[in-house]
């Protein structure tokens, strides 16, 4: 039996766990997080987040089971770090290659999210209000500007350390899972959030700082972005790289290498595969008069064998199962 699009258990106030088949789907399922996931990996997707909410603080667990590239950011005013638990793959976190669970990512205030993950990905995060992470720290001058604006984007700590971290991750968890009810008292709450601040203050205490940006990385990711925008913006023109390095007044070769060093596939690849988010993002929400070969039609797939095949080699099953599936959903 197929599993359900989307598998989400009941909890307090404070505490979110969801399963779900679509990529993007899971982008929204998180709540303080403006963000959009574009499956690059072919195969059915699984992913989850399961999430505790408490005074200013957010700590979440994400698995998925294919590499996604993701674009968006966190609210103002907060910050957001994490750690692996499992990778499998390279990835690369804003301009920095991610490939060490031995690791910590970081990402800063009023800053974009641009992550390629790895083919499978296990990972506890925290995003954080900078005023509510401020009062818990014991230094009475903290200064935003030195604790979080120049910390490094990826930074390699002691495999002792990052099992401590994600000793206490799982802690935290495990408790709450185990007790919903912690969630609804305030003084529970309270020590909980306690907690978790502990934790997060020694791990940023613990991160490098630098001034220095990786222009190399950050020059491909831009070109990546910008073809990504350009094709978003002609959807129904079945854009070609010829085309795409005419828009972005770039080489092939150029364009070529960009994307093998950022999401490790051709822009040829990436230009069928953001048409075939894009189809399944539609399908997904469209209504009940929708047509399949209309959708893929208005996405620039004008063969509809080809489109098939290309769109159940990466998703894993036929577009005519997406669209039924989700209709089912939406109807019970």
């Amino acid at each position: 039996m197929r599993s359900q699009p989307i598998q989400q258990k009941s909890h307090p106030a404070g505490l979110q766990s969801v399963a779900v088949t679509d990529a993007n789907v899971l982008a929204s399922s998180l709540s303080q997080w403006q963000q959009e996931y574009l499956q690059i990996s072919p195969g059915p997707f699984a992913g989850s987040v399961t999430e505790i909410s408490v005074g200013g603080v957010q700590i979440f667990r994400e698995v998925m089971n294919q590499a996604v590239d993701q674009h968006g950011q966190t609210l103002p005013g907060k910050f957001a770090l994490g750690i692996p638990i499992s990778l499998r793959g390279h990835g690369y976190w804003c301009g920095k290659e991610l490939d060490c669970i031995d690791s910590v990512f970081f990402l800063r205030p009023d800053s974009e999210l641009k992550f390629k993950t790895p083919g499978y990905s296990d990972i506890y995060g925290a995003c954080v209000d900078i005023e509510a992470f401020r009062k818990y720290s014991p230094d009475e001058e903290f200064d935003e500007r030195n604790v979080i604006a120049f910390t490094k984007e990826v930074s390699s700590l002691s495999p002792e350390k990052c099992a401590a971290f994600r000793h206490r991750f799982d802690s935290f968890f495990r408790a709450v899972e185990a007790n919903p009810l912690i969630l609804e008292s305030e003084s529970a709450k309270k020590q909980l959030t306690f907690d978790i601040m502990q934790l997060l203050l020694g791990m940023t205490a613990d991160l490098p700082v630098s001034k220095k940006s990786h222009a190399e990385q950050f020059v491909h990711r831009h070109v990546v972005d910008s073809a990504r925008n350009y094709i978003l913006s002609r959807k129904g023109e079945a854009l070609t790289v010829t085309d795409l390095c005419a828009g972005l007044r770039t080489s092939h070769r150029s364009l070529h290498y960009a994307f093998n060093k950022v999401l490790g596939i051709s822009p040829v690849t990436y230009l069928r595969y953001i048409r075939l988010n894009g189809v399944r993002a539609e399908l997904i929400s469209s209504d009940q008069s929708a047509l399949v070969s209309e959708v893929a039609a208005k996405w620039g797939f004008w063969h509809m064998g080809m489109f098939s095949a290309y769109y159940k080699e990466l998703f894993g099953e036929r577009p005519s199962e997406t669209l039924k599936t989700y209709r089912k959903t939406t109807n019970t």
